[in-house]
This record gives C-alpha cells, structure tokens and sequence, in this order.
C-alpha cells in the first residue's frame, strides 16, 4: 500500500471480492475521488485475468456500467480506478425497498447495459445481485468484469473448471468443458435475478455444488407464481423464457428481454412469445 499511497490518497474500505480489494481513494491527478480495485491474488492467470478487466471495462461506455477511468501497477501490484458510484447499494439490498415494478425496472435496466456490452463483444459471466450497484437516483450499473470474456480474446479458465457464482450460472457454465459460453449465458443470469426478486427465492438451490449443478442442469424449477401469487403470468413467462435449458430456445439478447419487462411497466402485452416455447 505505501507505493499506491503516493499515487492515491486511501479514504477507506469499501469491500474484499475473490480477486482483490475495493478502496476508496482520491486521486489527486485527476481531482476526482474513486472506487480503486487492488489486486490480491498473486499468479499469472490473476494477473492477466485483472489486466483484461481492465481493457474489457474500459471500452464499455454505458450509463449502465460502472467505467474505468485509469489502471496501472505499483511496486508490482496492480491496480484498477473505477468511477466512485457514490452511497450505492447493492441490487440484492435496493430492491428490498422497492415495489414490484421497481424491482422488475431495476432488472430492466441492466439488461439494457448488458445488451450494450454483448454488442461491444463482452460477455460478463459473473452477473448476480452483488456486481449490480444502485445509485441515489434508482439507478442500476454492472460493475466487476473480472471474469468477462471478450468474445474475441483467448480463454483464461482450463477446460472443465467452472467460473462464475453458482446460483447465477447457465447449465452450460456449470458444465464447464468445451461448449460455448455466449451472452444467453447472461441472459439465464438476468432470467435468476428477475426470478429471485420477484419471489424472494433463488429458482436452483442446492445443499452441495453437486446439488446445486445438477439442479441447474436439469432446468426444472417451481413456477414463480407457485411460490407468490401476486407474480403477474406475463412476468412469469419472462423468466420461463430466460431460463430455457437450450441456450437456443431463450432470449437471443439482453435487449428482448429488456423490450418484454419494459411493455409489461407500459401496460402493454410482451411482444415476446419465448417463454411459451
């Protein structure tokens, strides 16, 4: 840290991850306080991993996710300087003050900034509750591209291991392996958050990761309007279309799905006949 103090000034902690720690800090080069990421796993493929972040995140230019204004490496530990998302929560914690069109708006607007990243070639993999910041305002970004992946770049991940959060993982990530990892994989992502904050339950848990990746792989789940019967059946039908075993049969972009919950916060009828396949 005494070599990053003479680039920033440490404001405080504002959270640990799998990859390094979030500080608060000022950079007095560009007069503007910032979130700062520092690496703490040591590796080659940590490394490379936190260095893609970096370039991934960078070519992002959304209101929906979080950018990055600077990155380098101090006394051989890197570093990532984030746009500071002052007083945000978590998706997970603003939704619990919302209704349920808030909720559903909320999971509207990151399919909308995930639709502009699966166009710039991102694919984020690791979408969940936790990598989604809400500002004062209501409004959500995607932050923590640590484990996106550029459609275009090599692969960092040896065949067979898994990479992302369990219960947010599309059967095909569980699976691991060979097979295609594409934007529909965030899509089944959004398809768990829209599930889990309209019924305030994950569609797969399990006891065990076995459990839990087999659970998802199988594709079955209790309908949500089983477990709350105030869940409209066209939102319901949003989700059956989000989690579609076959990567195929779902939503083929962020940007449908988005389209159909922005209807259904209209008045009007999803256009959308995917969750009835």
């Amino acid at each position: 840290m005494l070599a990053l103090s003479e680039r920033f000034r440490i404001l405080g902690s504002l959270g640990k991850g799998g990859m390094g720690t979030v500080y608060r800090a000022l950079d007095p080069q560009a007069g503007r306080e910032v979130a700062l990421k520092v690496l703490l796993s040591a590796g080659e493929i940590p490394e490379e991993r936190f260095r893609r972040e970096g370039e991934i995140a960078a070519r992002l230019h959304h209101p929906g996710i979080v950018r990055v204004f600077s990155s380098g490496v101090a006394a051989g530990q890197p570093w990532l300087a984030y746009e500071l998302v002052q007083d945000a929560r978590s998706l997970a914690v603003a939704s619990r003050a919302c209704d349920q069109q808030g909720r559903v708006d909320l999971v509207r607007q990151v399919a909308i900034a995930l639709e502009h990243a699966h166009s710039q070639g991102v694919v984020h993999r690791d979408l969940k509750p936790e990598n989604i910041l809400v500002d004062l305002e209501g409004r959500a970004r995607i932050t923590d591209f640590g484990l996106a992946l550029g459609l275009d770049s090599e692969r960092l991940t040896k065949t067979g291991s898994i990479v992302g959060t369990p219960y947010y993982m599309a059967p095909e990530q569980v699976r691991g392996g060979k097979s295609e990892v594409g934007p529909t994989a965030d899509v089944w992502a959004l398809g768990v958050i829209l599930y889990e904050v309209l019924t305030d339950t994950l569609p797969f848990e399990g006891s065990t990761l076995l459990e839990l990746a087999a659970r998802i792989s199988e594709g079955k789940y209790l309908p949500a309007r089983q477990l709350r019967a105030g869940v409209p059946r066209q939102l319901e039908e949003v989700c059956r279309g989000a989690l579609q075993l076959d990567p195929e049969r779902r939503y083929p972009s962020a940007g449908r799905l988005a389209a159909d919950l922005g209807a259904w916060l209209d008045g009007r009828r999803p256009n959308s006949t995917i969750g009835a396949r």
